[in-house]
């Protein structure tokens, strides 16, 4: 009769979660996340088959907690916002996990911005308050959001400035109506 599993692929995707969230990326091996859990690294490896094939399993895991949960929290009534309000919170509640994401270039190759835009389509396609905007529109609003977002994110993390949520609504209430009423602005290109 086989051994009965103890460790659960879930609790290794959860291990790598927090690994990151308290350590970043610099030295997410097999090993180093075992080490710190107390485990082997034969269920990694007997789950996962190689290194890589975790990180893209732990990075799917961040994204269902960083898109599906985090950033559908609600901080204003304009989804789109609220939006950019909830991606500046999770980067001060999870800043070894912002690090890793957007600094030490754990999701690679624009894997991160893509899927940040798929989710950016998803909200508003789903609000009536902007389900009417075309491509051009949607994607110079995501990629401005983009930069704004990460520049107030990591200006929090570094302790260089605190933003109150009243702030916040103002700036991208702002940014959202200056790209809306001036038809000239484009994509920026990658």
């Amino acid at each position: 009769m086989p051994r009965k599993k103890v460790i659960t692929d879930e609790m290794m995707l959860d291990f790598g979660f927090q690994y990151l969230n308290t350590y970043g990326f610099e030295k997410f091996t097999a090993r180093d996340v075992a080490q710190k859990f107390g485990i082997s690294t034969q269920p990694i490896y007997g789950a996962f088959k190689n290194m890589e094939n975790y990180k893209r399993a732990v990075l799917k895991h961040v994204f269902h907690y960083m898109f599906d949960v985090k950033l559908n929290e609600k901080y204003a009534d304009d989804p789109l916002v609220s939006l950019c309000i909830a991606f500046i919170r999770f980067s001060e509640e999870n800043p070894n996990l912002y690090r890793a994401l957007f600094v030490e270039g754990f999701a690679r190759n624009h894997l991160m911005f893509d899927y940040s835009l798929e989710n950016y389509k998803k909200i508003v396609a789903n609000s009536s308050q902007y389900q009417n905007l075309t491509e051009e529109q949607i994607d110079a609003l995501h990629i401005r959001s983009w930069i704004v977002v990460n520049g107030m994110a990591a200006s929090s993390i570094a302790g260089i400035r605190t933003y109150s949520n009243e702030y916040l609504i103002t700036i991208f209430e702002e940014i959202i109506n200056y790209i809306l009423n001036n038809p000239n602005i484009v994509p920026i290109s990658r």
